[in-house]
């Protein structure tokens, strides 16, 4: 954090103790004034009462605009639904630039919703857009998702991980698709990439513009048949329901802290990463 962060932070954290001690004490002294001669005479004045009633209006008054102010001050942190997050997406494409960066099982959810957003684009501003996604390297063994042997114990299912392998394929090309369409309507400058790194399908997080941190994993496992006619149980993540944590910078030290530990994650798993390509399948 910089000094001038600090310095407001500090300053928000001890303005509301300073301005009500100082209104209460002004309306205390001016109550003292008015009843204590001595203390009257001290202060020349003989208008005591009524600026000490004025100065407990200002109190008053300034107690409102402090709790007005926290309500309208973003939370530290928030619950959303993963299905949601086109909403957060229809925000940053205001600006001339967005850029987002997503970890996912398949990025279907960030692609499904970011394809809407840009899809439903409308006014003078053509914004410039960077997605990244960062998905598991289907081509490696692993055991969720796998299937289940015949101990009812997990193993590689190497036919699933071919299916998801082809998803992700699919969404790639997809917004390659969506990124000739819009540049061709004039709407938007569409650049994504696919990479591809042997880590825990289980991370699911997004972040858009380094500003807002959309944070949670794939915290349903389901047990069902495979899409053929094998008869075999593969064990699959299910996610696109999930609630997500979101925090945004603008919320305080704790949120720009988990906004900049992800950020980093990111930009190191980004870099250890492949590109996806067909020679992956």
């Amino acid at each position: 954090m910089s000094v001038r962060q600090r310095v407001v932070e500090g300053w928000a954290q001890s303005e509301s103790v300073v301005t009500r001690v100082l209104l209460l004490s002004i309306f205390g002294l001016g109550l003292v004034a008015q009843f204590v001669q001595p203390v009257g005479d001290a202060l020349e004045g003989k208008a005591y009462l009524g600026g000490a009633v004025l100065s407990l209006v200002g109190y008053v008054l300034y107690s409102e605009v402090q709790k007005l102010n926290a309500a309208m001050r973003p939370a530290t942190r928030e619950t959303v639904l993963t299905r949601h997050l086109q909403t957060y997406f229809d925000e940053s494409l205001l600006s001339r630039e967005a850029h987002i960066d997503a970890i996912g099982f398949t990025g279907q959810t960030v692609v499904d919703q970011i394809t809407t957003s840009l899809e439903d684009l409308r006014g003078s501003v053509r914004p410039q857009v960077r997605v990244r996604i960062l998905v598991p390297d289907f081509t490696k063994p692993m055991e969720i998702p796998g299937m289940l042997n015949g101990e009812g114990k997990a193993e590689d299912d190497d036919l699933l991980r071919a299916e998801l392998l082809a998803q992700v394929h699919g969404y790639e090309r997809s917004m390659r698709n969506l990124a000739r369409r819009l540049q061709l309507d004039g709407k938007a400058e569409l650049d994504p990439h696919f990479r591809v790194l042997h880590i825990s399908p289980s991370l699911k997080f997004c972040l858009i513009n380094d500003e807002q941190l959309f944070d949670g994993i794939y915290d349903k496992l389901v047990i069902q048949p495979a899409n053929d006619e094998s008869g075999r149980q593969v064990l699959d993540l299910m996610g696109y329901h999930a609630s997500l944590t979101r925090w945004h910078v603008d919320a305080g030290a704790a949120a720009r802290e988990k906004c900049k530990q992800r950020k980093e994650l990111f930009e190191t798993l980004w870099d250890l990463a492949r590109p996806l390509t067909p020679s992956a399948s």
